[in-house]
């Protein structure tokens, strides 16, 4: 190894968690002990896990994020929980060490559109043309 350069430390569900601020999904696959895509599949099924994005639409997890996976994790390997089980414990916070975690409540379904008035309709597309013939172009 090159003088100056540390060797990079050991990564792994029972290694340390670096002090940084962002991780990315490769580094917290490698913290908990899962694949990524795994990863990828539990923040569809845990409502507040939500990693932040960069502008190149990769996912930014923070320390609290790779804490919470790391408690899925042992919740499914360790004490055999499902996913929903595992779920229903975080959102409880049996467990001290995890206080439990803001749902996002659902959003409201969208309200029907208004119904289509014909005549008003009518007046629009004329207003429409109007404008257009104003500004010397023809519908």
């Amino acid at each position: 190894m090159p003088p100056g350069r540390q060797r990079p430390r050991a990564l792994g569900p029972d290694a340390e968690i670096p002090e940084k601020l962002y991780f990315k999904i490769g580094e917290v696959a490698a913290l908990v002990g899962v694949q990524a895509h795994v990863l990828r599949y539990w923040e569809k099924e845990i409502p507040f896990i939500r990693p932040g994005k960069t502008t190149s639409n990769q996912r930014r997890y923070r320390r609290r994020d790779v804490e919470v996976f790391r408690e899925i994790r042992r919740l499914l390997h360790q004490e055999r929980y499902t996913l929903a089980g595992a779920r229903r414990r975080l959102v409880t916070g049996e467990r001290p060490e995890l206080p439990a975690l803001e749902v996002p409540e659902p959003l409201p379904a969208p309200a029907a559109p208004p119904p289509v008035d014909p005549a008003r309709l009518e007046r629009v597309k004329a207003g429409l043309r109007e404008i257009l013939s104003l500004v010397g172009e023809e519908p």
